[in-house]
């Protein structure tokens, strides 16, 4: 069993680990605040090493150091640590363990992904409003308004500000996509 310990703040801070066998202090504890030497020297790289954590080691091009390879760097407290830890108490091998949290944080940025297209991007403009659309598209206030900003949005992350002529024409593109067609209130 490893105690692992890190405090950071704005990029600076310090390591700390010790290992037990048995029940009996084997190693440490080690403590640090430089880092300078190699990442396989770092209190918590070197006790993870001597729990048999290996890696591609620092000469291969995919090196990381152990502390990210087994996620720790995933947590940013401990309360983090503790869940994964958990979580890793569930499964038979490392193996296991690693593949079941890829899994959560993949089906997690999936989540997060989703969230983002139903959600307004903060922050970027859009040379048309809600009202605006609605009369544009002849559509009534509700979600694909709110689709139609985001498409607008999206479209300036990729090419850029658009006029206001650029933004109606790739609406009406859009809408034609979408299978959209206008509501005519009142006739």
């Amino acid at each position: 069993m490893a105690h692992v310990h890190a405090d950071f703040w704005g990029g600076e801070g310090d390591q700390t680990a010790a290992l037990w066998r048995a029940g009996v202090l084997e190693w440490g504890p080690v403590h640090t605040s430089e880092f300078s030497g190699p990442r396989e020297d770092w209190p918590i790289n070197a006790a993870l090493a001597r729990l048999g954590v290996t890696s591609a080691g620092p000469g291969a091009p995919d090196y990381r150091d152990l502390f990210m390879e087994v996620g720790l760097g995933q947590g940013r407290d401990e309360e983090d640590w503790r869940r994964a830890a958990l979580q890793a108490c569930d499964a038979a091998d490392y193996d296991e363990w690693h593949a079941s949290d890829q899994a959560k944080r993949e089906s997690e940025e999936r989540a997060a992904a989703e969230r983002a297209v139903s959600e307004r991007l903060p922050g970027i403009p859009v040379p048309l409003n809600g009202k605006e659309i609605i009369t544009l598209l002849g559509l009534p206030q509700g979600r694909t308004i709110g689709a139609a900003i985001r498409h607008l949005q999206q479209l300036h992350i990729d090419r850029g500000p658009q006029s206001r002529e650029e933004a109606e024409a790739a609406l009406r593109a859009w809408a034609a996509e979408q299978g959209l067609t206008p509501c005519h209130r009142g006739q």
